[in-house]
């Protein structure tokens, strides 16, 4: 139990597997533009959260896209975010990510690099002013041009207030369940709405979970049998 609520643990860090948009969202434009240009309710991801739904958890709203930063005169991509919505039939679970202060901005690497910021410093965005809450690890994606910052506050410079353009989930693959599941419950909580599954990252975990719940079930046999011969 120890060794699979371990990796349990480490998966977790492997991030999002799953994500939801607006139904009418162009998956090519989404790919190739790294957001999506059509938005939905922010209140769907409360929706989900009190939907009862078991193959998805941790609900993670964002409102992100491209912009010029003018005082830094760098494009870069804008994220709003939040903290996680639990599942509120669910017992709580320690969130995958935290959220950004009031008043703060979370850094990608290469921003980070460049900028010659740091943890602490004051960055003007767009007129607002901020506090550098930390630096991102480098990931070698858009991550490292992205700036994370309230979620409210992207509403309000983006002019999408009450809007956002995803939904980050956790596919519960504890479930045994596939993404034509997770497709099948989201659509009858959020008809107006698609699911797309980041296939690299489930495929990772679900091998490594069940690679372990076969190694403790061997294990298991194992020290069952060693017992019982001590025993006679």
């Amino acid at each position: 139990a120890v060794l699979q609520d371990d990796v349990r643990k480490t998966m977790l860090k492997l991030g999002f597997n799953v994500v939801v948009l607006p139904k009418d969202q162009d998956l090519g434009d989404w790919h190739a533009d790294d957001y999506g240009t059509r938005t939905m309710p922010e209140d769907y991801v409360h929706r989900l959260a009190d939907s009862g739904i078991v193959t998805v958890r941790h609900f993670l709203p964002s409102l992100q896209q491209r912009i010029f930063w003018p005082e830094q005169k760098r494009t870069v991509i804008l994220v709003g975010t939040r903290g996680e919505v639990p599942n509120l039939h669910k017992g709580p679970v320690e969130p995958m990510v935290q959220p950004v202060p009031d008043g703060g901005m979370v850094l990608g690497h290469e921003l980070g690099r460049s900028l010659g910021l740091a943890v602490g410093d004051r960055a003007e965005l767009l007129g607002r002013s901020y506090t550098v809450h930390r630096f991102a690890e480098e990931r070698g994606n858009k991550d490292d041009i992205t700036v994370w910052i309230p979620l409210s506050d992207a509403q309000e410079l983006l002019g999408q207030e009450g809007r956002i353009n995803a939904i980050l989930a956790l596919q519960c693959l504890c479930a045994g369940k596939g993404v034509a599941k997770v497709r099948e419950d989201i659509a009858r909580v959020l008809p107006n709405t698609q699911v797309v599954e980041m296939g690299t990252r489930v495929l990772t975990r679900a091998e490594a979970r069940f690679r372990v719940a076969d190694e403790a079930r061997s294990s298991l046999k194992q020290e069952t049998e060693t017992r019982q011969r001590l025993r006679n």
